[in-house]
């Protein structure tokens, strides 16, 4: 199992207390990112940047990988990843699994943008991802996901997200496609589209991401119970989705810049 967690010095600074890897899932800290909208988002100086990249190819059907992250109070972290993720099948048709556990702390901020996911042709994946927050965390969650390559069906993908805050069921939604799971490309689930694309949001002391952001093709906004957002989208290639989750984010940076802007009045 992969482990990361940060902390706040006496100072208030984030540090990097535990930063272990676990095969194939390797973790590294990374230099600061350049000003864009996730630093502005997370609007913290001392922020602590990590990314996880793989070891080896896959996953791949019978693989087993977990990875636990724990933000600690006061503390922030932008957590990203080097490269997409390709789902493979294995040598004797067994599912791969990912289990990705995160807590983040009263008053700390996490930045979760993993790479594309691509589901390639015969793989048999699950993830679960379990999220808890406390009640002043703030979270960005960012997920891609191609269903097969280049003019290929996709094999079986499940993820399941769920996200708990102040001991409260804030979302909960799981997303099934491939072989075996009856009307995946029809209108109710992704229309025949070859991507998907969600944006999380969950912040306290920001704007109203709804009002923030607007509503394009094959995009739903919808508010959450209490301060949080969920944007998804579906495209028909990864280009495209990648620019419509852009112009979102982009949306929301500004509406929490006017906010913070607007308190210090």
């Amino acid at each position: 199992m992969a482990r990361l967690a940060t902390e706040a010095d006496p100072r208030g600074r984030t540090r990097v207390q535990i930063l272990r890897s676990g095969w194939p899932l390797m973790l590294r800290t990374t230099r600061p990112r350049e000003p864009d909208v996730i630093s502005g988002w997370v609007a913290r100086d001392d922020v602590a940047q990590v990314h996880l990249t793989a070891a080896g190819a896959g996953p791949i059907g019978g693989d087993r990988l977990r990875l636990d992250v724990r933000v600690g109070r006061g503390s922030a972290l932008i957590l990203g990843e080097v490269s997409p993720t390709l789902l493979l099948p294995g040598p004797h048709g067994e599912r791969s699994r990912t289990e990705i556990d995160i807590h983040v702390a009263a008053g700390a901020t996490l930045a979760w943008l993993p790479e594309l996911v691509i589901a390639a042709h015969d793989c048999r994946h699950r993830t679960d991802i379990r999220v808890t927050l406390h009640a002043e965390a703030r979270l960005l969650l960012r997920e891609e996901v191609l269903f097969g390559r280049h003019q290929e069906q996709p094999g079986t993908f499940r993820q399941r997200l769920r996200i708990v805050r102040d001991h409260r069921p804030l979302y909960d939604q799981e997303l099934a496609v491939g072989p075996g799971t009856p009307g995946w490309d029809g209108p109710a689930v992704t229309a025949g589209h070859r991507s998907a694309g969600t944006l999380l949001v969950v912040d306290p002391d920001g704007s109203d991401p709804v009002r923030a952001t607007a509503r394009g093709p094959h995009t739903a906004v919808m508010a959450l119970a209490g301060p949080a957002t969920m944007i998804s989208t579906l495209a028909p290639d990864t280009a495209t989705l990648r620019r419509r989750l852009d112009t979102a984010l982009a949306r929301i940076g500004t509406g929490r810049r006017q906010a913070t802007a607007q308190r210090s009045l």
